[in-house]
C-alpha cells in the first residue's frame, strides 16, 4: 500500500539516465509511441462516434447518405443549435470531445499543469469554436469567462449536480504526461484540478478519476485494463478526499461544496460503492455472445440510452473500459460504440480508443482533421514525461486578461493585420468564405499557425486586439524532433514555469505544489510584490505563511 497516494511529493521530473527509461515499462521511443496511438485513436474514435451523437437510425441514414457507419466520413450537421446553421463537415472532423482534450495537453508544460491558463483562457475562448459540448461545460465556461470566477470555486447555475462526462473525455493528457503512468501521485491531483473546473458532482469526479487510472494501467501494462485492474482503480480512487485535506484550493472548493450539498466524504463513500456495483453487474454479464452482443448486454445493464444515465462521467468510464473487454481491436470496437445507437457514441469512444490506442500495433486508417497536431502534441507531453521542456503554448498575461465578452469575440484583427483567436494565437488560413449565422453573425473554417482547425464564430466586422495581446501568440507545435530531449533536473523544471500570467489564486496554487523550494516561493513573492495591490500582497503573505506552518 502507497500511504503517499495523491501526494504532491511524489510528482517529480527523472533524473539523470533513468529518465530514458519510464517507470512502469517500455523505452522513451516505445511510450512516445503509445501515447501517439492513444491520441489518436482518441480522436479517431471521437469523430466516428460524432456522426452517430444524438440520433436515431433514420437520423444516422441521412447523416451517413445511407451507407454503414463503419468509418469517419463527411457529413452534415446543424451547428449552433435550433436556430444554427447546418454545416459541411470533412471526413474526420472531431468534436468538443478532442477540442478540450487539445486544450488540456496546451496547458500542460514541464512546469505542470496551468490550470489557470486553462479555466480562464481554454474554456471561455473553447466557447467561439465549440462543436457540441453539454450543458456542464458551456455553462461553467461561460461563468470562468467572468473576472471574478475561480477554477477551484465555479460556482454557476447548479454546479454541484455536474456529474456527467465532460471532464473524463479530456484528461487524456494529465496521463500523457506523466513519468511514471502507473503511479496515480503523477497525474491524479491535477485530473481532479482539471475536473472541478467544470464538473464537481461525485459521479463526474468519479469518471475522471477512474479513465485516468485505466489510461494510466494500459500504458504501464501494455495491455487494457483487466477486470481485476478496473477494481483497483476503485480502490484506489475510493481514497481521493485525501487529496482535499491537504491542498489549500482543494479545501476552497469542498468548503463550497458541502455548503451546498453536504459532506463530500459521505457522498464520495456512495459514488464509491455505486461504482463497484455497476462494476459487479457489468463483469457478471457473458463472453458467450459475439463482442456487439456483449456490449449490447453492457449498455442496457447500465441503461445508457436513459437520458438521465446516457452522460454520466462514472457510466461513461466504466462502459468505456468494458468495451475492450468486448472487443480489443481498435477499429471495430469503435464501430460497435458508434453504432450503439442511443448511447453517448462519441465520448464512450473516444475514451475506449484512448485505452486501445494505447496498446494498439498501428494508427487508424483515416486520418482525422489536424491529424499532424495531434502527432506533434504527443510527442511534446511524450517529452515532458521523459524530464525534458518542449516549447509549448504562451498564453496572455492573466494578470491583465479579458476574456471575450460573447462568443463572436474571440476571432480579432491583429495589429499587424492577421487574423488571431484571442489567447491561442494567430490564423495561418481562412478555409473559404464565412458562413450566414443566426442574428447577423458568422461562421468560419480557420486554421492557427500551430495546426488546429476551428470553425469559428465571428462578427461581420472583426474588432482589433486589444491591450498588449500583440505579444502573445502560439509557437509551432507541429516541429517534431525524431531526437531524445534532453533532460533537465528538477531545480530547472521547477523554474520553467512562468509565473507572469498567474492571478493570485494561481500563485497561491504555484507556491502549494512548490512549497519546499525556497527559491519558488522567493520568485512568487516579488513577482506579488510588483504586480499587486497592498490588499493582495498582504492577502497572498498570511496564506503564503500559514502553507508554510501547515508543512511543518
Amino acid at each position: 500500500m502507497n500511504d503517499g497516494l495523491f501526494s504532491k511529493a511524489a510528482i517529480g521530473a527523472p533524473e539523470g539516465a533513468a529518465a530514458h527509461r519510464h517507470d512502469g515499462g517500455g523505452t522513451l521511443n516505445e511510450r512516445g509511441v503509445q501515447i501517439t496511438r492513444s491520441a489518436l485513436w482518441a480522436a479517431y474514435g471521437d469523430a466516428l462516434g460524432w456522426i452517430s451523437e444524438l440520433t436515431d437510425e433514420e437520423g444516422l441514414r441521412r447523416r451517413t447518405g445511407g451507407a454503414p457507419l463503419s468509418e469517419p466520413v463527411e457529413w452534415t450537421r446543424r451547428v449552433g443549435g435550433r436556430s444554427g446553421v447546418n454545416v459541411s463537415l470533412p471526413r474526420g472532423c472531431y468534436s468538443d470531445d478532442s477540442q478540450l482534450r487539445l486544450a488540456t495537453g496546451r496547458a500542460i508544460s514541464a512546469g505542470g499543469f496551468d490550470v489557470e491558463a486553462f479555466a480562464k483562457v481554454e474554456l471561455p475562448v473553447w466557447l467561439s469554436y465549440a462543436l457540441g459540448g453539454g450543458k456542464s461545460t458551456t455553462a461553467a465556461a461561460a461563468h470562468l469567462g467572468k473576472a471574478r470566477s475561480s477554477w477551484f470555486v465555479n460556482q454557476y447555475k447548479r454546479w454541484t449536480d455536474a456529474g456527467g462526462n465532460g471532464a473524463a473525455m479530456r484528461i487524456q493528457p494529465h496521463v500523457w504526461a506523466s513519468r511514471t503512468p502507473d503511479d496515480a501521485n503523477s497525474f491524479i491531483p491535477d485530473v481532479v484540478r482539471n475536473t472541478i473546473c467544470t464538473h464537481s458532482h461525485p459521479a463526474g469526479l468519479m469518471g475522471a478519476v477512474l479513465h485516468a487510472l485505466c489510461v494510466g494501467q494500459a500504458l504501464a501494462n501494455a495491455r487494457p485494463p483487466s477486470q481485476s485492474d478496473l477494481a483497483e482503480s476503485i480502490d484506489k480512487a475510493e481514497r481521493l478526499p485525501e487529496i482535499m485535506a491537504n491542498d489549500i484550493e482543494f479545501g476552497y472548493w469542498r468548503s463550497a461544496f458541502e455548503r451546498v450539498s453536504g459532506g463530500l466524504t459521505k457522498a464520495w463513500e456512495g459514488t464509491v460503492d455505486e461504482t463497484r456495483e455497476v462494476v459487479r453487474r457489468v463483469t457478471a454479464i457473458t463472453n458467450k455472445v459475439t463482442p456487439r452482443e456483449r456490449y449490447k448486454n453492457i449498455v442496457n445493464a447500465l441503461q445508457l440510452r436513459d437520458p438521465s444515465r446516457r452522460g454520466s462521467g462514472m457510466l461513461t468510464a466504466v462502459a468505456a473500459t468494458a468495451l475492450t473487454w468486448c472487443e480489443p481491436t481498435p477499429a471495430e470496437a469503435l464501430r460497435i460504440a458508434a453504432n450503439e445507437i442511443g448511447t453517448d457514441t462519441d465520448t464512450i469512444a473516444t475514451m475506449a480508443g484512448a485505452i486501445l490506442g494505447a496498446v494498439a500495433d498501428e494508427e487508424p486508417s483515416v486520418e482525422v482533421v489536424d491529424a499532424d497536431l495531434f502527432r506533434s502534441e504527443a510527442d511534446r507531453l511524450a517529452a515532458i514525461a521523459a524530464g525534458s521542456a518542449p516549447r509549448g503554448h504562451r498564453y496572455p498575461d492573466l494578470m491583465h486578461w479579458p476574456a471575450p465578452v460573447s462568443r463572436a469575440d474571440a476571432l480579432v484583427t491583429s495589429k499587424g493585420g492577421r487574423l488571431k483567436v484571442r489567447g491561442l494565437g494567430t490564423v495561418s488560413e481562412e478555409k473559404g468564405a464565412p458562413i450566414k449565422a443566426a442574428n447577423g453573425f458568422q461562421l468560419q473554417w480557420i486554421t492557427l499557425e500551430y495546426g488546429q482547425t476551428l470553425l469559428i464564430k465571428r462578427r461581420v466586422n472583426l474588432p482589433s486586439e486589444i491591450g498588449d495581446e500583440a505579444d502573445t501568440s502560439g509557437v509551432d507545435l507541429q516541429k517534431r524532433s525524431s531526437a531524445a530531449p534532453a533532460v533537465i533536473p528538477e531545480q530547472a523544471r521547477l523554474n520553467a514555469e512562468p509565473i507572469d500570467a498567474l492571478k493570485l489564486s494561481g500563485m497561491l496554487s504555484y507556491v502549494n505544489r512548490r512549497i519546499s523550494n525556497d527559491e519558488a516561493i522567493g520568485r512568487a513573492l516579488r513577482h506579488v510584490a510588483n504586480k499587486c495591490t497592498p490588499g493582495e500582497i498582504h492577502e497572498f503573505t498570511g496564506k503564503v505563511i500559514d502553507l508554510l506552518r501547515s508543512r511543518t
